[in-house]
């Protein structure tokens, strides 16, 4: 199944960019996302349970790579079979591959961005005036930083802060 193993990689690296093994968090949010959990009728303790419980008989350490994950879920879904949550090992896996291959990583809690008029005029830097008019660039609308809030002096010349700093040849002129 190709398509378990392109989900298999994209939610390992929805949870730690880069990684292709899974984490017990990792194998969790595949669960959650792709409704294994309600298809077996099992909780995410049983999971933890059996995740121990095959990593401890497998003799490994740290992360699941994609083989390894594929024998967890035969693992897994005879643990089910043997819990009489449903009938079959062999069925529960197939159709647990199946949830998982036709799922991809989501967001969950994540709040997408405000795109009604009342936030784009709140949030258009042209608009502003006084103070937080010069914390921004009006031409790109990022951020000064420090320079926007902070009045820095310059330590110049006999008295700081002089205003007319190299004039004064200017005026003899």
């Amino acid at each position: 199944m190709a398509d378990l193993k392109s989900s298999f990689v994209a939610f390992c690296d929805a949870t730690k960019k880069g990684s292709d093994k899974a984490s017990d968090k990792t194998i969790k949010k595949i669960f959650t996302d792709c409704g294994v959990f309600k298809a077996l009728k099992l909780t995410s303790n049983d999971m933890d349970i059996s995740v121990s419980s095959f990593k401890g008989k497998e003799k490994i350490k740290g992360d699941l790579d994609y083989n390894q994950f594929c024998n967890f879920l035969k693992h897994f879904c005879a643990e089910a079979a043997t819990k009489k949550k449903v009938e079959s090992a062999d069925k529960a896996e197939e159709e647990v591959k199946k949830l998982i291959s036709e799922k991809k990583p989501t967001a969950h809690g994540a709040t997408a961005a405000s795109k009604d008029g009342a936030t784009k005029r709140l949030t258009d830097v042209k608009g502003y005036t006084g103070a937080h008019k010069e914390r921004f660039d009006a031409d790109s609308g990022k951020g000064k930083g420090k320079e926007g809030r902070e009045d820095v002096a310059k330590n110049e010349g006999y008295v700081s802060g002089y205003k007319n700093a190299d004039t004064y040849d200017e005026a003899k002129k």
